[in-house]
């Protein structure tokens, strides 16, 4: 396990090497999302979600997953809004918060943290997590808050725009086909299989390689957004599991493994995707990049120490 976790840091380095190198032109990134996005990860979700479906009940262990990201894009959107009228944010400061606090790092940094501590069996129900339920929150809930906050007028997503963005999506698409796999009863160890596993192994490294050359920090930035930074960072690395704690282990009384790896992932890193929704609709960037910038390595250490104390204290 400490061997995965200095391979997620070494990824991370070698990406804002990369960077400073200028061996690699500056939109790089966003071409590894794209590999990522079209290639990698559809076919990682081929492979697992059949697999999971295999091996999982329809009940609370599929729900449970499912409802995490939903239920923590809402806490964040009335935390928020709460919050950023008594201390008079502008409406561009709390969307920008409500993206990023609202919406994790459930792939791009979850898989490779889930798989580091708990393998394939952890993985599988990480891409639960990030397919049903923070993709579907980031397409629907932040798409729509997102117009909602945004300063410049006139700026609408009309519901057919909505439905397109999600079913077009390529990571959805290859789970309606991995569904479908499952329930034809072909799915089986064959020559196809072996060609997504080597396909899907690209994840991990091309997405930490991406997050480390998109990872900027500036002085001036943290001395002007310390205070909305402070709030965002503290409900998505701290509050947002205690939540789930108590709901999925108190008052649903549920302590299984999809349950502990739900928790996990309600405790990554700010989403990058959601930065970047935020700059295209004209909120506060600023804040939005520090909440990714900041908050991405110190997730590696407090997702850590959060497996520790959930895994000694409630499961």
């Amino acid at each position: 396990m400490l061997l995965n976790f200095f391979f997620i840091i070494f990824c991370l380095i070698l990406g804002g090497l990369l960077r400073i190198s200028g061996k690699l032109p500056k939109n790089a990134a966003h071409v590894l999302n794209v590999f990522v996005i079209w290639i990698s990860l559809p076919s990682l979700i081929l492979i697992q979600i059949p697999a999971l479906l295999n091996q999982t009940k329809f009940g609370f262990d599929l729900l449970i997953p499912m409802s995490m990201a939903w239920i923590q894009f809402i806490a964040a959107f009335l935390l928020i809004v709460v919050i950023g009228k008594r201390l008079k944010w502008a409406r561009a400061e709390m969307g920008a918060l409500i993206l990023t606090a609202g919406l994790g790092n459930t792939s791009f940094l979850g898989y490779p943290i889930l798989e580091a501590l708990y393998g394939q069996e952890g993985l599988r129900i990480g891409v639960l997590v990030d397919q049903l339920g923070t993709f579907l929150v980031f397409g629907t809930l932040g798409v729509i808050a997102a117009s909602f906050f945004s300063p410049a007028s006139g700026r609408e997503i009309k519901l057919g725009e909505v439905l397109k963005r999600i079913l077009t999506f390529p990571p959805l698409v290859a789970l309606i086909l991995a569904t479908c796999w499952h329930f034809t009863g072909t799915y089986g160890y064959n020559d196809s299989i072996i060609v997504l596993d080597k396909l899907s192994a690209t994840v991990v490294p091309l997405a930490l390689i991406a997050v480390g050359f998109q990872l900027k920090l500036s002085t001036g930035a943290l001395k002007r957004q310390w205070m909305p930074l402070l709030w965002g960072l503290s409900f998505k690395l701290f509050l947002a599991p205690i939540i789930f704690i108590i709901l999925y282990v108190f008052l649903l009384s549920t302590r299984t493994f999809p349950v502990k790896i739900t928790i996990l992932q309600s405790a990554m890193a700010p989403m990058i995707l959601g930065a970047v929704l935020a700059e295209e609709f004209g909120l506060n960037a600023e804040i939005a990049n520090l909440m990714v910038g900041v908050g991405i390595p110190i997730s590696i250490i407090t997702v850590f120490c959060w497996d520790q104390l959930i895994s000694k204290i409630f499961f």
